[in-house]
């Protein structure tokens, strides 16, 4: 299991999310020969195939026959080799993907030098689940919540000495509906897991099962868990004391029932658990015992696996109806603490870092009354100062007034929105926010920030779960004002770590703007830029766009990415990603599954904007991309329909999903499967029309890709097309003029031909894909390929070569015909 280059440092997910050349591989063709390698990057990508650790040979050509099982790992060994190496964020990581692949995931994580092991309460801290009861089966709604704060059954699954069942088996077809077997739990009979175990000896992992509310076809009407003990529970009795105080039965597989084992069990005679003690035999055995809380299963010989799976099930629904000792995932980490199990998150830099974010976090009794007093400057305020702004440009409300005139009273009242700004004092909550980013080191600082984000996500599902069940109750008998009324308390009761973000930066504009570079030595917010840059370059997102207010804080976001020149050596050149689609389509989990960023997902707030994160191209990499980092920008709360009926929803999303694309090199469209919300997103992506001065966009984002969308739990891939008929016009209308363009926009100025490598820096036109270039297109193409190349610094396109055939008299009829030219 080597782990070059990495093989004398902790691993951290820094080093797994860079972009190089195998990112650009399939996985089946990339085969490293480390195991490990193979396991964190497949799960990483959610590839199905992780825990096959097939790696590649150094000799192709080598006879199978020559394999022996000296250079074979078990897949568990695997697992806890890769857990021991990595910090505790990789380690998060890992097991949130562990359990999207529906993988069982380590609860007990063995040591490598001792008989200890390790409760993995903050690996799993990120995992939320949704599920539906049946209560909530008829109305179709579901429940949704932190998996480390559900309380529900735990069932343990043990073995003592020998078996002839194979209890990993077993447990995977308890677990799994009639029609098809999932693998949750590593068992003998996969690939990988054959071999003798070496060091993941008392590794205990752990499945959940969550309904669906479909009556018969859910295996339990509630939630419950499924802990597995792999080894002999003899050798593992600190595991095996845990799982008997967590439990509400320990399944127990044996070879026969003798009177050791009874006494072995009289041990744990006073623990609340019952023991339900599996085996197969034929011969009678003894079943008598004073041990009121033992239960024996006997099946013959010849008895189907599936028979003892439909006993095991009935056996622990009975234990559910009764409603035994259901625990969190929380509670258990004080059990295992007490019994000496160290827990992950008993760290000194993880207990300090949540102690600030808790002192944050219990301010927050209402999310809308608490930004109502704590976040001001983003209110009304900024609000204002954004129509301002947009009636300093457009002019719109002018009337009869002169130009001049009423420029200096838009002025002056900017002036003075700006003048409040500055005036108000910094509440609590944010002087705290600022104290915590600014003095930790670079762990205790993510780990302040993932506190944090798990508080407010808390506080988020708190308070929207039933502002979420009204809207969905609401009919079209209830008033627009309900309505819209409604909408609003659902906008004020999102609360995220960007809201505290962008309140610092209306502090730092208005600090910056009353006080200009003359007075900057009593500026107290100067350094702020500079955390939000250490921010981005950890790998969590600023915001872009603010969608509430429809605006974008130029001067903060020009200072961070200054500051993020600064810090990276002015080495910061970025390739940009752009993805648009409608709300709740899984765009941002998209996002952080391909790219493992950090877009907050899975919580229901509706907020609105674009938001911006960075992924390092690896050095090796960076010649052939042409940049340091891509810079992805994800679109937020666009057609959210508990937004609709909010002040300016449909202008606010057109220019959000405007000014997104613009940016992006690559746009990807995501929305849902409805032909009502189809016509909306079509609305949103048309705004792109509206941008007059830029006749195609920049660094050539495709007009139509394809799109996958997520809603809720259920997937919805679709395709959208985006209508290119007008830019392709402007195209060809720029190209159609021998010398020279003019632009009304540009107050009738005239611009030469042979300068629109500074009118258009990063212009670069793709054809719509859908359709066959017409002789115009490619006599264009092939006639300025290679000044295309060298004014871009890029390779020249390829193209057939009967392309060459084509004159400039048959591009010109072309031309003509197009626009109806005689």
């Amino acid at each position: 299991m080597k782990m070059e280059p990495y093989e004398n440092k902790t691993l951290t997910l820094q080093d797994f999310l860079q972009i190089d050349q195998e990112c650009l591989q399939r996985m089946e063709d990339w085969q490293k020969e480390s195991a490990a390698w193979n396991f964190i990057h497949k799960v990483i990508a959610l590839n199905g195939t992780a825990r096959s650790i097939v790696t590649k040979s150094e000799d192709e050509n080598e006879d199978l026959q020559d394999h022996t099982d000296d250079n074979a790992v078990h897949i568990l060994d695997v697992l806890c080799f890769v857990l021991h190496r990595c910090d505790n964020f990789l380690q998060q990581e890992i097991i949130l993907k562990m359990s999207m692949c529906q993988f069982a995931v380590p609860l007990l994580l063995p040591d490598v030098d001792g008989p200890g092991c390790t409760f993995m309460l903050w690996g799993m801290r990120d995992i939320v689940k949704r599920w539906r009861p049946q209560s909530l089966a008829e109305t179709k709604g579901f429940t949704q919540a932190h998996l480390v704060q559900i309380s529900m059954p735990t069932f343990s699954f043990v073995r003592l000495g020998e078996s002839k069942l194979s209890k990993s088996t077993i447990l995977n077809q308890v677990l799994s509906p009639a029609q098809h077997t999932y693998e949750f739990f590593v068992h003998n009979n996969m690939e990988g897991a054959d071999v003798t175990r070496e060091i993941s000896e008392g590794l205990t992992e752990i499945s959940w099962y969550f309904p669906a509310g479909k009556g018969n076809s859910d295996i339990f009407s509630e939630p419950a868990a499924f802990a597995n003990l792999h080894g002999n529970m003899e050798d593992n009795l600190m595991q095996f004391a845990f799982l008997t105080q967590i439990s509400s039965a320990v399944f127990i597989f044996v070879e026969n029932i003798d009177q050791p084992i009874y006494d072995f069990l009289s041990q744990y005679k006073n623990s609340k658990t019952t023991f339900v003690i599996i085996v197969k035999a034929n011969s009678k055995i003894d079943k008598s015992t004073n041990l009121n809380n033992v239960t024996v299963l006997q099946f013959k010989s010849k008895t189907s696996e599936a028979i003892i799976t439909k006993k095991i099930r009935a056996t622990a629904v009975d234990f559910i109806k009764k409603e035994c000792n259901f625990l969190k995932l929380e509670d258990m980490a004080e059990i295992a603490s007490k019994l000496g199990i160290s827990v992950d998150e008993n760290g000194i830099e993880c207990q300090n870092a949540k102690a600030d974010a808790e002192a944050i976090a219990e301010e927050i009794k209402d999310v809308a009354q608490y930004k109502k007093t704590t976040m001001k400057l983003q209110g009304n305020l900024w609000k204002n100062l954004a129509k301002l702004e947009k009636e300093m440009c457009q002019m719109k409300k002018q009337g009869d007034k002169n130009g001049e005139h009423y420029k200096v009273e838009l002025q002056n009242q900017r002036v003075e929105n700006r003048t409040q700004q500055y005036q108000c004092e910094m509440p609590n909550g944010i002087s705290k926010f600022i104290d915590s980013i600014k003095k930790r080191n670079h762990t205790e600082n993510h780990y302040f920030l993932k506190w944090l984000r798990f508080y407010l996500d808390l506080s988020a599902m708190n308070n929207l779960s039933a502002l979420q069940t009204e809207y969905k109750q609401m009919t079209s008998s209830h008033s627009m004002t309900q309505l819209s009324e409604l909408d609003q308390k659902i906008s004020d009761s999102s609360l995220g770590i960007e809201h505290f973000l962008r309140e610092l930066g209306q502090f730092y504009e208005a600090e910056h703007f009353m006080l200009k570079e003359e007075n900057a030595k009593k500026r107290k917010f100067a350094q702020l830029p500079t955390y939000a840059a250490d921010l981005l370059l950890r790998g969590f997102p600023l915001e872009l766009i603010d969608g509430d207010a429809s605006n974008i804080p130029l001067q903060w976001l020009q200072d961070v990415l200054h500051e993020l020149d600064n810090k990276t050596g002015k080495c910061c050149r970025m390739g940009v990603i752009t993805v648009l689609g409608v709300q709740s389509t899984g765009k941002s989990t998209l996002l952080n599954t391909m790219f493992g960023l950090q877009f907050p997902v899975s919580s229901g707030r509706c907020t609105r904007g674009a938001f911006m994160t960075l992924m390092k191209v690896r050095e090796n990499f960076q010649g052939e991309l042409g940049c340091e980092f891509i810079l992805v920008i994800d679109t937020e709360g666009l057609r959210a329909p508990e937004l609709t009926s909010l002040e300016n929803s449909n202008e606010h999303d057109n220019e959000l999903a405007t000014l997104a694309r613009i940016r992006g090199e690559f746009a990807r469209f995501a929305g849902v499967k409805k032909k009502k919300f189809s016509k909306k997103v079509a609305g949103v992506k048309n705004g792109r029309r509206r941008q007059k001065r830029a006749p195609a966009s920049e660094k050539g984002a495709p007009a139509s890709k394809t799109g996958a969308g997520v809603k809720n739990e259920t997937p919805a891939p679709f395709r959208e097309f985006f209508a290119i008929s007008r830019i392709s016009r402007e195209i060809r209308e720029f190209f159609g003029e021998a010398k020279r363009r003019k632009f009304a926009h540009h107050y009738g100025s005239s611009h030469p031909y042979k300068e629109y490598r500074t009118i258009y820096p990063n212009w670069d036109i793709l054809p719509d894909p859908n359709i066959e270039a017409s002789d115009y297109w490619k006599y264009v193409l092939k006639e300025f390929n290679e000044h295309f190349a060298e004014e871009y610094e890029a390779r020249p396109g390829e193209y057939p070569k009967e392309w060459n055939t084509i004159t400039k008299a048959q591009a010109e009829k072309c031309l003509n015909t197009a626009f109806g030219m005689k």
